[in-house]
């Protein structure tokens, strides 16, 4: 029998079926929805030495499940992770190896922190798991830490107080602040020149 003859293939029987499940599964398979990429605000967004910063996600995480914060650019140096938040069943705050004592999680997977020194300038990545979405969203942030430091007001030695001069051993020589030449008589000090004594 010839193509002809043959005609079209009837509806009924196998395909109808195929056709029902073509339609069924294509159906169900909806493509999965795009991550909204997430932004990190900072308030205030001008961070002073001594003062306090929240480092907030934006838009807040829906179905929030963890989030974890890094003082890095990248996830991948374990002892670069400040905390983890873990918001259900229970909210709790997990430190990490570069915990301070000076960074709590706040509402939304925020990240505050109090005191702070110059040396919390650079670069802080948080790390966002929430129940809806396949794989972590990622987000980077460049803190900047301004502000002349105190005396006392912290430890970094971004932050030491300038040297001072301080007398040489009993030889009579006189020290100066680093980086400039040392000079003097024996039991005399330099002409022109703060000295201690």
């Amino acid at each position: 029998a010839s193509a002809r003859e043959l005609g079209p293939p009837a509806w009924g029987g196998p395909w109808k079926g195929l056709l029902l499940a073509a339609s069924v599964l294509g159906s169900c398979l909806q493509p999965a929805p795009a991550q909204t990429p997430v932004t990190i605000v900072l308030t205030p967004p001008s961070p002073v030495v001594g003062g306090g910063v929240s480092l907030a996600p934006q838009p807040p995480p829906q179905d929030l499940l963890t989030c974890n914060w890094y003082r890095s650019a990248t996830v991948t140096d374990p002892n670069s992770l400040i905390l983890t938040y873990v918001q259900y069943p229970n909210p709790a705050q997990n430190n990490g190896p570069a915990h301070t004592g000076r960074e709590t999680a706040g509402p939304g997977c925020a990240l505050n922190m109090a005191g702070l020194m110059l040396n919390y300038t650079g670069n802080y990545t948080v790390q966002i798991q929430s129940s809806t979405a396949a794989n972590p969203v990622r987000s980077t942030v460049v803190l900047r830490v301004s502000g002349k430091c105190h005396p006392g007001s912290c430890a970094d030695p971004i932050c030491a107080p300038p040297p001072t001069a301080i007398p040489a051993p009993a030889m009579g020589l006189w020290a100066s602040t680093p980086g400039m030449s040392l000079a003097g008589t024996w039991g005399n000090p330099p002409p022109n020149t703060d000295t201690v004594g």
